[in-house]
């Protein structure tokens, strides 16, 4: 079962210089459950929640996914008709889509591309496309403080869109405003008697023909705006804790989703937070124990939540369900172009650490056997050589091993033979013999000349003779014809005339390895 971290990042400080020092965050530990989906919803089993907390990312727990929330109030929802462009191409064109409808420059920002809004629509053409706009040095900045962390998958997220989405009221436009008043008080705070808004995670974006805002209800997260950089600031000021609570107290940090891919965020002081809810949509109330305490919301107060039975906390419990559906999608996904995982990232190292201890303990094995082997060969080589030296020596004592034994064997008999008047197979008639039974073929004035010198027969021949055969049938009879690389001069003989042109080969024993010195020369000419 993997295992999956979520963290939610603080909004981005508007009067902080940077390089930005985050301190600690809010962060969910979870774990997948193993089950089939509920016959019911269609939807996997709930998460169960292993640790949460407020940290650091260098001590937060490692885990199989990473999922980033960015606050709604650093992301912008927006559409725009996207021409179909490579992504090198559509990455320099996507800041000309959104200029105007940006307060600032276009430039400074990160703009990953959504899920298409009119899946009717041809492929080829344009589309009406998603666009989520953020601060490219903000993203880029949280990313490096989980550089060092351990997971195998990153994901990051807008919070408008972790949001649970509501199933649409198929109600009249005046019954739905009334259900939706009578039921704003009952659904605030979780109570066990509301029912619990299911989120809608469509396989394909749906955008309905009518949307009419009293058949939509809106999810509305009311939470104490505290900024990780308000934290750190602490750490380096005494003085700065009380302040950094004060005003913390005074801001509030509110997440709306509207819709399938619709949602914002805002940052709102107690009054503007009072004047505000005249204009919000109607919906879900949700906010955290600070919230339903301080914060100027009549909704979350109206009635008191009695504690549910859960292996999800409060403070996740939302955020987890519409995180759950998010990721479904994997288009939702903020980390892109630039920001993207590389594949190796993405490689699961744990799951090949069987398979690779178990290549490197045949590797070992196998390096242990050759060398096992070797010294074996070794041994046996060594008793081989050991075996000729005293044959060796049996045979003549006073030969000294100056050479390889197999050779001062040879060249040992091949003197004997010529002492006792017998001929060696590298000797003039052997070869000669051999040559003339191979060369039985050839036509009468194809020889030229026949010398013989230290056990080597030489050969010339008319140019144009068949040598390939005459190679073949000299290999037939055990005798090896090579050409000279080395004739001698070709204008001198060494009886006085010129040598006759032509080609010029060399004939030797196959099995003869070296020559018996004084040997008589001899030289017949055709």
């Amino acid at each position: 079962m993997s295992t999956t971290l979520y963290v939610r990042l603080p909004h981005r400080p508007h009067d902080q210089p940077q390089p930005w020092q985050f301190g600690t965050m809010p962060f969910a530990l979870v774990r997948a459950t193993a089950g089939d989906k509920s016959r019911r919803t269609g939807l996997p089993p709930a998460p169960e929640l292993l640790r949460e907390g407020h940290a650091v990312p260098a001590e937060m727990p490692a885990a199989d996914r990473l999922v980033l929330i960015v606050a709604a109030s650093d992301v912008l929802l927006t559409a725009a008709m996207v021409p179909p462009l490579p992504p090198a191409r559509l990455r320099l064109a996507l800041p000309n889509l959104v200029e105007d409808m940006l307060a600032t420059d276009a430039a400074p920002c990160h703009i990953a591309l959504g899920p298409a809004l009119d899946p009717a629509a041809s492929a080829r053409g344009a589309r009406r496309r998603l666009l989520m706009v953020t601060d490219r040095a903000w993203l880029r900045a949280a990313l490096d403080q989980f550089a060092e962390h351990k997971h195998r998958r990153r994901s990051v997220l807008p919070a408008q869109l972790c949001l649970p989405l509501a199933e649409p009221l198929e109600l009249a436009p005046e019954a739905a405003a009334a259900e939706s008043s009578a039921a704003e008080p009952v659904l605030a705070g979780g109570a066990d008697t509301a029912p619990a808004p299911r989120p809608a995670a469509p396989a394909a974006p749906v955008i309905p023909a009518t949307t009419d805002e009293s058949l939509q209800p809106a999810t509305l997260v009311v939470e104490a705006a505290v900024s990780a950089l308000a934290q750190s600031a602490s750490l380096l000021d005494t003085s700065a804790p009380a302040l950094a609570a004060a005003e913390s107290a005074r801001l509030w940090q509110l997440t709306v989703r509207t819709g399938p891919y619709d949602g914002y965020g805002l940052l709102l002081n107690d009054q503007a937070l009072a004047a505000w809810q005249v204009l919000a949509p109607a919906g879900h109330w949700h906010g955290d124990k600070t919230a339903q305490a301080h914060a100027p919301v009549p909704a979350l107060r109206e009635t008191r939540a009695a504690p549910r039975a859960s292996r999800i906390s409060d403070a996740w419990r939302i955020w987890l369900v519409g995180a759950e559906a998010c990721l479904r999608e994997p288009q939702l996904d903020l980390a892109q172009f630039e920001f993207a995982q590389g594949r190796m990232d993405r490689w699961n190292l744990r799951a090949w650490r069987a398979p690779v201890a178990l290549a490197v303990a045949l590797l070992i094995v196998q390096i242990i056997g050759m060398n096992v082997q070797w010294f074996m060969l070794r041994q046996e080589s060594k008793r081989i050589d050991a075996a000729q030296i005293d044959l060796l020596h049996t045979a003549f004592p006073n030969v000294p091993p100056v050479a390889e034994p197999p050779l001062l064997m040879r060249r040992q008999i091949e003197q004997l033979r010529t002492a006792s008047g017998r001929s060696t197979p590298s000797d003039f008639l052997p070869l000669a013999d051999g040559f003339a039974r191979a060369a039985r073929d050839l036509p009468p004035d194809a020889l030229l000349q026949l010398d013989y010198r230290a056990g080597t027969l030489y050969v010339t021949l008319k140019p144009g003779t068949n040598t390939s055969a005459l190679r073949t049938a000299a290999r037939q009879v055990g005798l090896q014809m090579d050409e000279d690389k080395n004739p001698p001069d070709a204008t001198v003989r060494v009886g006085g005339a010129p040598t006759p042109p032509g080609s010029r080969w060399t004939v030797k024993r196959e099995a003869a390895t070296g020559s018996v010195g004084g040997k008589p020369e001899g030289r017949a000419g055709a």
